[in-house]
């Protein structure tokens, strides 16, 4: 309410035996009264929407969760793999090499190495940005003597951002809403989601005999989990799925991590498009739309909607109509098993 609006109601509250009118000592009073309570009832407000927590975001969400939950968001991670070096010479620790893009990784040890060696890296910022392919590490800033080249012969992962305020706000939900205790099932679920780069979780109890539990997993992302991803959780929760109570899983109780599978959804149809948009960026657009509702229905639907693929093209930016829809190559919503996440396949948009 601003400053004239609680004059006028302060006005109107007061008898009319007083002289209200600009200049007498009961307006001059009331008025600054006013600009004073301005600030007051917006700072009221602003605290009542501090009351709801879908209203905080960075640090005075986790001041909200935390206290009541016990949560923490999950940190960022950073990428890490090994590069087979070439030459004969010593890489120091901190040395550093690099892709064609520019992102660069350090040795995390000293390694001599006699023709070849392995030498295990971690990037230098942490999130996704560091994960690569195989065979996109090939560079040194700067040169080492005796060392003549550098790869990394597997793909370099294990780097996720960290927890977003609506992932983090999702898990508190999820604690709240499927209480966890005595490593029931919500227990195995809460614990898979406690590790960075975790996104989705399905758990099946007695799978496998008694006192086993099947955990199986997809990332942030929506997709299946990376090998590395798996064995962080297997470590977590049952260190070699033994049941020996190394780790949060009760002893006894044998617990088995797995990736979900991937199951591909393909994509196509024609686009009547706006002139604002050129077609490559309208179909990175249509892209990322679908991938964003398949990623949204992991674990939680055992269909994919024919329609909200549909829905997804006509909310990208740009897009005017679509006609002649295929998913998977029919008209039909498409089943996903119980252990599967749909993954985005091959997209074929033409324009018209």
């Amino acid at each position: 309410m601003s400053a004239s609006e609680i004059l006028d109601k302060m006005l109107s509250a007061m008898p009319e035996s007083y002289q209200k009118t600009i200049g007498f000592p009961t307006y001059d009073l009331l008025a600054a009264v006013s600009l004073r309570m301005e600030g007051t009832d917006e700072a009221i407000d602003e605290a009542k929407q501090q009351l709801d927590p879908e209203n905080l975001h960075d640090s005075a969400l986790d001041r909200y969760i935390y206290p009541r939950s016990g949560l923490e968001r999950k940190a960022a991670t950073f990428a890490h793999g090994s590069l087979t070096v070439t030459g004969t010479g010593t890489v120091g620790q901190g040395t550093l090499f690099e892709s064609g893009g520019g992102v660069q990784y350090y040795a995390t040890e000293t390694v001599a190495i006699e023709g070849e060696g392995t030498v295990p890296v971690t990037c230098t910022v942490d999130g996704t940005a560091g994960n690569l392919p195989a065979h996109s590490v090939t560079q040194m800033p700067v040169s080492v003597q005796g060392i003549a080249s550098c790869d990394n012969p597997e793909p370099i992962g294990g780097g996720y951002a960290e927890e977003s305020d609506s992932e983090y706000y999702a898990r508190y939900l999820v604690v709240l809403r499927t209480p966890a205790t005595s490593g029931n099932v919500y227990h195995y679920a809460q614990w898979a989601l406690e590790v960075a780069g975790v996104g989705h979780v399905k758990v099946f109890p007695r799978v496998q005999g008694a006192n086993t539990v099947d955990v199986v997993i997809a990332d942030n992302a929506g997709q299946p989990a990376s090998p590395a991803l798996v064995k962080s959780v297997q470590d977590f929760i049952d260190p070699d799925s033994e049941g020996a109570g190394r780790g949060q899983a009760p002893i006894g109780a044998q617990c088995f991590v797995t990736a979900a599978t991937g199951k591909a959804i393909t994509v196509s149809c024609t686009v009547s498009k706006s002139d604002t948009v050129t077609e490559d960026i309208l179909t990175s657009g249509i892209k990322e739309s679908v991938a964003a509702y398949l990623a949204g229905t992991v674990f939680t639907q055992d269909y994919i909607s024919y329609a909200q693929i549909g829905a997804a093209i006509m909310d990208t930016p740009g897009v005017i109509d679509y006609a002649g829809l295929k998913v998977s190559g029919g008209i039909v919503n498409i089943a996903i098993a119980e252990r599967e996440c749909p993954v985005l396949g091959e997209v074929t948009i033409t324009y018209g």
